[in-house]
């Protein structure tokens, strides 16, 4: 898709306005001090509180991601088409000369640089202490830690599209943005973990494995695990080995399809509901 001026200036307009707001600056801000305070106390279970090495404070910091970026991002994107009904601008963009594609590829491309921005700078501030008390040799795998994260916002921000796009009324919104923050975050896992329990293992891996892949935050666990070295995935009370197939190329390709298709959904869904 070529990148056009309807494109560019809803972009520059949905960036300006969590800029104004001081919304990146406070995500930054709060994100960089919970990652520093679980880099620290991560070990205090075992009685013992301290910047660890880069692997097990990845590790943990995995938890952190995994419950703040997906709520994030589901309320960042969750309220555009709600937004602009409050405020009597939908009716404007309905009648003036910009497509749907342009109307929804600008709103994400701003909101999602204003993601990036926030998660890049929060991790990027607390990186450099963890990096300069745990030496730089462990760059790489918090580099790919990042990116790993600022991808998995990505994806949740695109699914939020979906969902603002069918459900228009703020407060059923928010209901369901919680109820899909609580289902890819811990009821996703606690039923994987039932069909372990149910079938007594004897599921195969290859369905178990494809069980994964529908859960981007399983997804985005295995490779932080894969950049570490890990060649386990952890659900709850579960350690699942991996397949030999799950390659780190493998699994951001499965990303990028999270990515694209909420996107392609989007799009349909706003023909069909605002231009039918």
């Amino acid at each position: 898709m070529v990148f056009t001026d309807a494109m560019r200036a809803i972009a520059r307009k949905e960036l300006s306005d969590k800029l104004k707001s001081r919304w990146v600056l406070v995500i930054a801000a709060g994100f960089a001090l919970f990652t520093l305070v679980i880099s620290y106390f991560g070990g205090a279970t075992s009685g013992v509180a301290g910047f660890r090495s880069m692997d097990a404070t990845i590790a943990s910091l995995t938890s952190l991601v995994t419950y703040f970026i997906p709520i994030l991002a589901l309320t960042l994107g969750g309220g555009i088409i709600a937004d602009e009904r409050d405020k009597g601008t939908l009716e404007i963009y309905l009648a003036a000369p910009v497509s749907v594609a342009e109307l929804i590829a600008g709103k994400f491309i701003g909101l999602a640089i204003a993601l990036i921005l926030s998660t890049l700078a929060g991790l990027g501030v607390s990186g450099i202490v963890l990096l300069t008390e745990t030496g730089m040799s462990a760059v790489s795998s918090y580099l790919i830690f990042m990116l790993n994260s600022t991808i998995l916002g990505i994806i949740f921000l695109s699914v939020s599209f979906v969902v603002s796009i069918l459900i228009t009324e703020r407060a059923r919104v928010i209901a369901f943005m919680v109820f899909l923050w609580l289902f890819f975050t811990i009821l996703y896992d606690l039923g994987l973990i039932g069909v372990l329990i149910i079938t007594k293992g004897a599921i195969g891996e290859e369905i178990f494995s494809g069980l994964l892949m529908l859960n981007p935050v399983d997804v985005y666990r295995i490779l932080n695990f894969l950049s570490i070295g890990e060649l386990k995935v952890f659900l709850g009370l579960a350690a699942v080995e991996l397949p030999a197939y799950m390659k780190m190329p493998v699994l951001w390709t499965i990303s990028l399809l999270w990515v694209v298709l909420p996107l392609i959904m989007s799009y349909h869904f706003f023909k069909r509901r605002y231009l039918a």
